[in-house]
């Protein structure tokens, strides 16, 4: 009995010290849920698939780079939130339902997208949305042909996602649900997809292996 009791304390401590490390890393429990999802999808779904639409609320947030460039953001993001809400209503039966727009004040000196990204997931809120959207804007001129430079990043499978063109709105939010990008090389590069690095800006369309990955993860217990 004893030898059990310590064998579940020691289980204990691991569980919530990976817990607080997951939180302190990511700031959304983001490996945490990971887990928990997948034992979920590989069990309880597995035996009782799920059905139907999911609805998932959202907050837009918008830096302040963002609405010096767009004086209008609210009616932009408005529009933006609008035309990738009706991609995923129609594609996937997943209904976005937005919250709110509103403003967000970016750590002075904070720019790479990574640092956005960790710094809002832990310190912006969620507040009764699954899905956190940061706006953002370079303002610095781009070169025409600069398809490379970092234009968005996502949790993949998370619930927190930044935003550097609105093109990519819908490019981003598939990767909450397991979207991947092909780099040159990959073998969907050539494919006229948002999640091809030639043509991401270019085109809302999703290839059919990503679009098994969303439906794959459409479901999930723990946002």
């Amino acid at each position: 009995m004893k030898k059990r009791h310590i064998v579940l304390a020691v289980l204990g401590v691991f569980l919530l010290s990976f817990a607080a490390t997951d939180y302190y890393l990511r700031g959304q429990l983001y490996y945490t849920k990971r887990v928990v999802n997948f034992l979920y999808r590989t069990t309880w779904q597995a035996v009782l698939p799920s059905s139907g639409p999911v609805e998932l609320y959202v907050r837009m947030h918008a830096d302040q780079s963002y609405r010096r460039i767009h004086p209008d953001w609210t009616i932009r993001l408005g529009n933006a939130f609008d035309a990738a809400a009706k991609l995923f209503a129609d594609e996937f039966d997943i209904r976005f339902m937005l919250l709110n727009i509103e403003a967000w004040e970016r750590p002075e000196g904070m720019e790479d997208y990574a640092d956005i990204l960790r710094s809002a997931a832990r310190n912006l809120g969620r507040r009764g949305a699954e899905i956190s959207v940061i706006m953002t804007a370079d303002e610095d001129e781009r070169e025409p042909d600069d398809r490379w430079r970092d234009a968005g990043v996502a949790h993949r499978l998370g619930n927190c996602l930044v935003v550097g063109d609105d093109a990519l709105l819908v490019h981003e939010l598939g990767h909450l649900f397991g979207a991947v990008d092909y780099g040159e090389g990959a073998p969907g590069y050539d494919v006229r997809t948002t999640y091809s690095y030639q043509y991401a800006a270019l085109t809302d369309a999703i290839d059919p292996e990503n679009r098994d990955r969303i439906l794959k993860h459409k479901y999930r217990w723990l946002w």
